[in-house]
């Protein structure tokens, strides 16, 4: 991974000098981008350079190191307190610190916080890769299908039902063109199932609902807008008809 952006904050020249030496000495995945010597230095340092590692000192003049979490809605930076007490232990852990080591800074001691700031960039940036791509399954809006050797890229609402012939998936579209796509139908109700719209009713059948015409219960079948009737199976059909009836409410 990329090298972690730090900075470290602390009132004494020496302490910053210290831990500047042991970090450029031992972790070299640490990049220093600054140093501030009181929170409120820190504050402006932070908002600036956006690290994703704060060393923060505890006991300070002016404001000690709790404070600075004040200055800020969110903490998108990682925190390893770093103090000559240990009597905050406790509230530093509270503030969701990922570390609390004492000076004189014992360097394995400090190897082992640098490896949980890691884990936790590294868990951070996936799961910020799975919110993306369940953002944009939310809010897909067209979807590319094979068709013979090239792509078609179908708007999903023009999509009036789905089904499946084996290894196959007929498309079709509410104008009456069907595409038939070298995927399973099973691919489709995974790419689209975080929309609201589409529902199983039968093993070899998905459905748009926005494109329903008719449902008998007596029959057990419904009617597109594009006039295709389609059977809704005994599984499926308690879901089914949950769903059609709030849409009818």
């Amino acid at each position: 991974m990329d090298k972690i952006t730090t900075i470290i904050v602390d009132d004494e020249i020496n302490a910053r000098e210290n831990l500047t030496y042991l970090l450029e000495l031992f972790c070299k995945n640490i990049h220093i981008v600054g140093e501030a010597k009181n929170v409120d230095d820190a504050v402006s340092l932070i908002k600036d350079k956006k690290p994703q590692l704060v060393f923060l000192d505890i006991e300070m003049p002016q404001k000690n190191g709790f404070q600075l979490f004040e200055a800020f809605k969110k903490i998108n930076f990682q925190v390893i307190f770093i103090t000559a007490y240990d009597k905050y232990a406790i509230n530093a852990f509270k503030v969701s610190a990922v570390d609390y080591l004492l000076k004189p800074i014992d360097i394995n001691l400090l190897k082992l916080s640098i490896k949980k700031v890691e884990k936790l960039i590294v868990n951070k940036k996936l799961k910020n890769k799975i919110d993306l791509l369940t953002e944009n399954r939310k809010k897909i809006k067209k979807i590319a299908i094979p068709y013979k050797s090239d792509y078609v890229i179908i708007d999903v609402n023009d999509i009036a039902c789905i089904e499946a012939e084996r290894m196959y998936s007929n498309i079709k579209l509410h104008n009456g063109k069907t595409y038939t796509a070298s995927k399973k139908l099973s691919y489709y109700e995974d790419i689209l199932s975080n929309s609201e719209a589409f529902i199983r009713i039968h093993r070899s059948w998905m459905v748009n609902t926005n494109h329903i015409y008719s449902y008998s219960k007596k029959e057990k079948n419904i009617k597109l807008t594009n006039n295709i009737s389609i059977p809704v199976s005994k599984s499926y059909k308690e879901k089914f008809e949950n769903l059609f009836n709030s849409i009818n409410h």
